[in-house]
């Protein structure tokens, strides 16, 4: 039992983590794209076992080795471990440390870089939101009867542009082919609007609807 206690804790970690970090990866995704949990569940296992099976027995096995190597000659052969407990040859133990250790490790990583990356993606959709107020405004003062109606609709589309905060913003004429477009500069407080004379909709100038 207390061999159990003190070198079998990495594959309950394993499970508990492992759900953790499915969870987080789900509600807070490091790549900024929105995940389902059992995908995030099946990818996080692997990437567990990868660490439990591979890297904490290859970390265990180098500080076994330099325990071995930092032994003077003076002192001749290594003799048989005592039998104490935990053993002194407790390299098994070591492994179950540096496995649980990594777990840890690996979730703490996960959220620091979901948390990092949430602050990003909410800025974004904060300068989206004020964006498309500040074109539906435009639109309603200067857009002709059919694209202010459709303004008071919410019915815009957005292309966000290379430089940060630059959208084109387009609200569709009656006609679908044809749409009053602005670029809104929502890095501003409050954003700019510019009249975009090209009546093509987003979806023909980019290719990208």
């Amino acid at each position: 039992m207390r061999w159990r206690l003190l070198g079998a804790w990495r594959w309950p970690l394993f499970l508990v983590v492992t759900v953790l970090d499915a969870l987080v990866v789900v509600w807070l995704p490091p790549n900024g794209t929105s995940a389902l949990f059992v995908p995030a569940l099946v990818i996080c296992s692997f990437a567990n076992l990868f660490l439990i099976g591979a890297v904490a027995p290859w970390l265990a096995r180098r500080l076994v080795a330099r325990q071995g190597a930092e032994r003077p000659p003076s002192e001749g052969p290594a003799r048989p471990p005592p039998s104490t407990f935990p053993p002194a040859n407790h390299a098994e133990l070591l492994t179950d440390r540096i496995a649980a250790i990594a777990l840890v490790l690996g979730l703490a990583g996960l959220l620091i870089a979901g948390l990092g990356n949430h602050k990003v993606v909410v800025a974004a959709t904060d300068r989206l939101a004020r964006g498309g107020s500040a074109a539906r405004d435009f639109a309603l003062v200067h857009g002709p009867p059919d694209v202010r109606r459709n303004a008071r609709a919410a019915n815009i589309n957005s292309h966000e542009l290379e430089q940060d905060g630059l959208f084109r913003m387009c609200i569709p004429y009656d006609d679908p082919t044809r749409a009053f477009c602005m670029y809104v500069d929502a890095s501003r407080k409050p954003p700019s609007v510019r009249l975009d004379h090209d009546t093509r909709p987003n979806g023909a100038v980019f290719r990208n609807p």
